[in-house]
């Protein structure tokens, strides 16, 4: 399991662990599925401060889940960004689709 769920009131904290490519998805979509289906639920935190490895598959299931939230009129985050993950976020422009929280604090949102 690379992944791991928490609901904190209207808030879920999803905490991705080591490695997000292509061997994540049918996790990635169960946990999606979770998450969707309580509609209490409206703000989506992912943290990625453990994360070491992405690819583009795991930008792509990123997408995905802004997609779904924007449709679901949900707000979603990507938490504890360390440095090498938050520069593959904005050399995919991913910036402009998330609000990034960086561990120091910063946070990078680009969107208009």
């Amino acid at each position: 399991m690379t992944m791991e769920l928490k609901i904190q009131g209207d808030r879920i904290n999803l905490k991705i662990f080591d490695k997000f490519d292509s061997s994540s998805f049918t996790e990635f979509k169960d946990i999606c599925e979770q998450i969707f289906s309580n509609k209490a639920l409206k703000n989506i935190s992912v943290d990625v401060s453990l994360l070491k490895y992405m690819d583009s598959s795991a930008l792509g299931m990123l997408m995905i889940l802004d997609e779904q939230a924007a449709q679901a009129k949900k707000k979603i985050s990507l938490t504890s960004v360390p440095g090498p993950v938050a520069n593959i976020l904005k050399i995919a422009n991913a910036d402009k689709l998330f609000t990034i929280n960086l561990p120091s604090g910063m946070k990078f949102d680009l969107r208009k």
